[in-house]
């Protein structure tokens, strides 16, 4: 996301498409990449399991995720 704004918003967008992330924890992170600074939203899990389901659950809605 373009700004940390934007990124707060997008978890709102999200968290209405999906009940996957009812309850689930988020972090908007500062990045800079070669386009200037970027907001990454990120859903928090306690584990990598945990966030393989998660993904797995958001594909399922068909929403786009990745684990890192």
């Amino acid at each position: 996301y373009g700004t940390r704004a934007r990124a707060e918003q997008g978890w709102s967008d999200l968290s209405r498409r999906t009940d996957a992330l009812a309850g689930v924890k988020y972090r908007v992170v500062e990045g800079k990449v070669d386009i200037g600074t970027v907001f990454r939203l990120q859903a928090v899990a306690a584990n990598r399991a945990e966030a393989d389901k998660l993904c797995a659950a958001l594909k399922a809605d068909g929403l786009d995720c990745q684990v890192k």
